[in-house]
């Protein structure tokens, strides 16, 4: 489980809003209704000012959190070091939910997605927590991390000057599974309701040391923090399902002066 750092001051207030849920504002644009539809009858300058007040809020209410969240964008706030240098603790970025309305996620994008429950921290909320990572490997993809090395993709060696330092791990995928190991003999898995499960059946230790790294299965993506060596990501609880992808990060809107694209590093670049 990776440190989790809460937003506060403003950002507080940022991610409140940002995560309100949509029965709640509906409750809250009613209760408005209600009371403009109350104040109807009077006409004097405060009755005036409290119907236009209220009109903003149902409005914005309407185009926010009926549209343009589920729809369009919606902020999202960083809470931890996996994506170093990348992303910062306290940015919070704008995550654009419609561009994979028309194409399918690409190798190398910055994805928040919804977190399998089992690597969630305890305080965190089954169903309603999201991770970003960056998506590294595609359906088909055939990767291998060698500890001290680096990622090979599809048997080349990747350069990626996005990340925190050379991974310190070694990893296959092997059946649908994503086996972390080291020199030591210590091999752990992830996938399905399982995070980071030490392997200790000896007949399923030699088959992680002795098999290559297979194609990662149709449906599935791997995601890798750019903090590599710290990162809670596929190397500790598996593949991703594509249905759980909420959206792309397309750029940090604070603090003031972070502001700029999410990715800011050249991407490497795959035949």
């Amino acid at each position: 489980m990776e440190p989790y750092t809460a937003p506060t001051g403003p950002l507080t207030w940022i991610e409140t809003l940002a995560r309100l849920p949509v029965a709640t504002v509906v409750v809250a644009m009613v209760t408005c209704l209600l009371v403009r539809l109350a104040i109807v009858p009077f006409h004097n300058r405060a009755a005036r000012f409290l119907n236009n007040l209220l009109d903003a809020i149902i409005y914005a209410g309407i185009l926010v959190y009926l549209l343009i969240r589920p729809y369009i964008g919606q902020p999202f706030y960083i809470p931890s070091e996996s994506m170093l240098p990348t992303l910062q603790v306290g940015d919070v970025v704008i995550v654009g939910k419609f561009n994979y309305r028309f194409h399918e996620p690409q190798r190398f994008d910055i994805v928040v997605f919804r977190a399998p429950d089992w690597a969630l921290n305890p305080w965190q909320t089954p169903g309603k927590t999201d991770f970003v990572k960056r998506l590294i490997g595609l359906p088909g993809d055939v990767i291998e991390v060698r500890a001290g090395e680096g990622l090979y993709l599809n048997g080349k060696l990747l350069k990626e000057p996005y990340i925190n330092g050379i991974p310190q791990y070694s990893m296959k995928i092997i059946n649908g599974w994503v086996y972390e190991y080291d020199d030591f003999g210590n091999i752990r898995k992830g996938g399905e309701n399982t995070m980071r499960q030490p392997v200790l059946d000896e007949e399923e230790r030699l088959m992680v040391l002795r098999t290559p790294s297979q194609p990662i299965p149709s449906g599935k993506y791997l995601m890798l923090g750019d903090n590599r060596n710290n990162s809670s990501d596929s190397h500790h609880w598996g593949l991703l399902d594509a249905n759980r992808v909420v959206g792309k990060a397309l750029f940090v809107f604070w603090p003031p002066n972070r502001i700029g694209p999410a990715n800011r590093t050249p991407l490497p670049q795959v035949e």
